[in-house]
């Protein structure tokens, strides 16, 4: 009798997770069609991306957030120079502000469907979550193109996905 109501308990939990949705942030190592990090994410939650620009050779740093809609909003970029493909003015309500050794563009209402981001090792990519969590992005899957994304997915295939993730850092 008392495995019976253990396996009808097992059996209604992997129900209950099979239903409770979460929104996550979901990287994906584009070329390889990999997803190689996940996280779940809440609205109002803040990341950044930091990177040495190819061409100028500065830190380029943008700062994003998750909206009420689990939208990706970029709200603010900053940069040491304003020469060969960095920004050189603000649009529409956003600041152009010179902070001295710093650029920056406030006031920024972007709103993205995802990130695709070139990485590499030499360009010292990262990604800042909750101004805690520091991801070097070239360790997730090499130098190549990973695309950030949010994605609404249910409890239960979310420790799938990262039950996978773990074991394939073992192989």
């Amino acid at each position: 009798m008392k495995v019976k109501w253990i396996i009808i308990t097992f059996f209604c939990i992997i129900f209950l997770l099979s239903i409770i949705p979460v929104h996550i942030m979901q990287i994906n190592a584009f070329r390889e069609g990999k997803i190689v990090f996940v996280r779940v994410i809440h609205p109002d939650e803040r990341f950044a991306t930091k990177c040495i620009h190819s061409v100028e050779h500065c830190p380029v740093r943008e700062y994003f957030r998750i909206d009420e809609n689990f939208r990706i909003i970029l709200y603010e970029t900053t940069f040491s120079s304003s020469n060969t493909g960095l920004p050189y003015a603000a649009f529409g309500n956003e600041k152009f502000h010179n902070d001295g050794d710093n650029f920056r563009i406030s006031n920024m209402c972007r709103i993205l469907p995802e990130l695709l981001l070139w990485v590499n090792e030499k360009y010292d990519n990262t990604l800042k979550i909750n101004n805690s969590r520091v991801l070097k992005l070239p360790l997730l899957a090499g130098n190549t193109l990973l695309q950030v994304k949010i994605r609404k997915i249910t409890f239960l295939e979310f420790m799938y996905l990262k039950a996978k993730i773990f074991f394939r850092g073992f192989r």
